[in-house]
């Protein structure tokens, strides 16, 4: 007989079964579209989403719904069944909360080979109202904490903890304390959730796992009074503040006290189940156990054919997961999107202010970003530059006060900022007169050194020492003698001027008191280079600081030489003149 179905209820034991025929057979339904936000400090994102369910509505599906009870119920296998589905949830841990508390039980849904006639227990978990744990492994509560909620299993040849073949882990209990959610462990999944309050850093009582149960708190931390065990939660006794037992299980979560939440029971199924699939805090209230059974065709086949997996780390954008279901020749598909979304903002390490010398450059603060790529600008009296991340050492800053500000933008268009001051203090005027000689043939007599100003600098170069020239301890010929200054600021500046040592041979001819001079200088751009009492030619060049050459002229023998920097940046500039019978080195400044 086609679409015609039959229920008969009986207490809160529900059983039915539907014949269906000359449908979609199967079909598939994909969960709705996931946005999530990335994790922490990632470029991605774990991504946890419900898989896709499939109803196969052709031939009789049976199906038997186990409610909670308080006792062990059973199910017989009909007859011709050799296999089953089990769609198990255990119960949601108690709370005192006066809003919602996510402490949900754990979901296992798994195939299971049975033998006709067989007897299978049911035991479904119970949600507590108060300190008693629920019914099937909840631990106890105290004081005014709540216990944790029972697990939902079948057992299969025998009754005991260990004829278990599906268990779906029951929440540790959970509530509200001074104000401050409390939160118990998540039930089911191969480990239970942790119990905390408020936030995870706050840890309570440990889940249950595969083979054991964790330690909860009571005065401290890992404290194994509060451990649950094979089968049941943990309970706190005499820990103080409120206690909260933990979840029943395959191993059932800790208990904790110290008004933290306790740990969630783990789920568990058989080694030979197929079609496994769990999920984790999905049940509030009391627990429930389905079973269900096809007779004649076998059961639908989900595969996924494009996106990645739940629980896998997902990229930045959109990725389409699609499914497809098979069963008795008919085929079914449905997609659903997982987009994860940069919601992280940058990072400037943002510098305090800076005083510097004039012609120093500076780097630019430091930026990262949970996902590479950033673009940093900065803006210099108002004015946005480009930066793309890198530093502003080519930035010559003008004497004085200038401020500095930066943003720092990712790909996502999440932007952080700073700005501090650059302060440039000017070099100091640094002068050395000439010798009054411009050569000199005694050897053994020291002379003093020209004049310095500011009159606290340093002398320095071959044969000096202190403030005299000994031309017995420098070299003949060109003998360069540099007066350095320091500031109070710390800013340095030189000044320069040569004498040369000679036999004495020929003095008079060879040379002259030679006077250069520049000017004007400083000079805004055309400045005049004059060599007076001198009949030789020379090698003339211009540079800035760093050794670039501005102007040159080799074998100059005019009396003076121009030389236009208007187009020039500011700064300083140096001189050097040098032929065969002097070498001298004069500093210009360009405004």
């Amino acid at each position: 007989m086609a679409n015609s179905r039959l229920k008969i209820i009986v207490g809160i034991l529900v059983s039915s079964f539907t014949f269906l025929s000359s449908a979609q057979c199967p079909v598939i339904e994909c969960p709705v579209d996931v946005v999530n936000n990335n994790d922490s400090s990632m470029c991605d994102a774990i991504v946890i989403y419900s898989m896709p369910t499939v109803t196969d509505t052709c031939g009789l599906l049976n199906t038997q719904v186990f409610n909670y009870t308080g006792t062990q119920e059973s199910f017989i296998v009909p007859a011709g069944i050799t296999n089953i589905t089990v769609d198990a949830y255990g119960a949601q841990g108690g709370t005192n909360s006066p809003g919602t508390n996510i402490n949900y039980g754990g979901h296992v849904q798994a195939d299971i080979a049975v033998t006709p006639g067989t007897v299978i227990y049911v035991n479904v978990g119970e949600k507590p109202m108060g300190l008693t744990g629920g019914w099937n492994g909840g631990g106890n509560g105290e004081t005014a904490g709540i216990g944790g909620g029972g697990a939902s299993d079948i057992r299969i040849g025998g009754t005991t903890l260990t004829d278990r073949m599906v268990v779906a882990g029951g929440a540790g209990g959970g509530g509200f304390w001074s104000g401050q959610e409390v939160h118990g462990g998540l039930g089911g999944g191969l480990i239970g959730g942790t119990g905390y309050r408020v936030s995870i850093a706050n840890i309570g009582g440990d889940p249950g796992t595969q083979t054991s149960s964790g330690n909860g708190t009571c005065g401290s931390f890992n404290n194994p009074i509060c451990t649950g065990g094979f089968g049941f939660g943990g309970a706190p006794s005499a820990c103080g503040c409120e206690g909260y037992g933990g979840g029943g299980g395959w191993y059932g979560g800790a208990g904790s006290g110290n008004c933290r939440g306790g740990g969630g029971g783990s789920s568990y199924t058989d080694p030979l189940a197929t079609n496994v699939t769990h999920s984790q805090g999905v049940r509030i209230g009391n627990g429930e156990i389905t079973i269900s059974w096809v007779a004649s065709i076998t059961t639908p086949i989900i595969t996924q054919i494009a996106g990645m997996a739940s629980g896998s780390t997902f990229p930045l954008g959109v990725t389409v997961n699609t499914f497809v279901t098979e069963n008795q020749g008919g085929l079914d598909t449905c997609s659903f999107t997982i987009t994860v979304v940069d919601a992280e903002i940058p990072t400037i390490n943002c510098l305090s202010d800076i005083e510097v010398c004039e012609g120093t450059s500076i780097n630019s603060p430091s930026t990262s970003d949970n996902c590479p790529g950033e673009v940093v600008n900065y803006t210099l009296s108002g004015v946005t530059t480009g930066l793309g991340g890198s530093n502003i050492n080519s930035v010559m800053f003008n004497i004085g006060t200038t401020l500095v500000a930066f943003v720092v933008t990712d790909a996502a268009g999440n932007q952080d900022s700073c700005s501090f001051n650059v302060i440039v203090n000017p070099l100091p005027t640094v002068n050395i007169s000439p010798f009054a000689i411009d050569s000199i043939c005694d050897y053994n007599q020291a002379i003093v050194l020209p004049m310095g100003s500011p009159v606290s600098g340093v002398y320095s170069g071959t044969g000096v020492s202190g403030t005299n020239f000994d031309p017995s301890q420098a070299s003949q010929g060109t003998n360069w003698i540099t007066y350095t200054y320091t500031d109070s600021i710390g800013c340095v500046n030189s000044d320069s001027t040569s004498i040369y040592v000679d036999g004495c041979a020929n003095l008079e001819e060879g040379f002259q008191l030679i006077k250069i001079s520049a000017y004007p200088n400083p000079t805004n751009g055309l400045v005049t280079i004059s060599f007076a009492n001198f009949n030789d030619v020379v090698d003339f060049t211009l540079t800035t600081l760093d050794g670039k050459i501005v102007h040159q002229e080799m074998g100059y023998s005019d009396s003076s030489i121009s030389v236009d920097l208007s187009l020039e940046p500011k700064g300083v500039y140096l001189i050097q003149i040098e032929s065969d019978q002097t070498r001298r080195t004069l500093k210009l400044i360009k405004n």
